[in-house]
């Protein structure tokens, strides 16, 4: 199991620390480019991301048609005062049961 870690300098370089492979992205590009050979590859089995990528990500997975993948499992870091994750995890399982789910 390859777990592997995207992100600024200081996000990867803690993950590297417990055994993640890191891969350090500082502009929107260097995200995008590093998403799309880490998601073809197929050597993940989770992908450790900050929050603030959450849309990035979505939007590379929905380009190379991956949005119904399980593997890898990407995992958003929370980040204080973002609650993406939770609007974004809101909205899937609203699409998964067929109604409007509020919270």
């Amino acid at each position: 199991m390859r777990v592997a870690a995207i992100g600024d300098r200081s996000f990867t370089a803690l993950w590297r620390l417990v055994g993640a492979e890191a891969f350090e992205a500082n502009s929107d590009e260097e995200v995008r480019g590093i998403l799309e050979r880490v998601l073809r590859s197929g050597e993940y089995s989770a992908l450790i991301i900050p929050e603030r990528l959450l849309d990035r990500v979505n939007e590379v997975r929905s380009e190379l048609h991956l949005e119904e993948q399980i593997e890898p499992v990407v995992v958003f870091v929370p980040e204080p005062g973002l609650g993406k994750r939770a609007e974004d995890l809101r909205r899937r399982i609203s699409l998964a049961m067929g109604v409007e789910v509020h919270v």
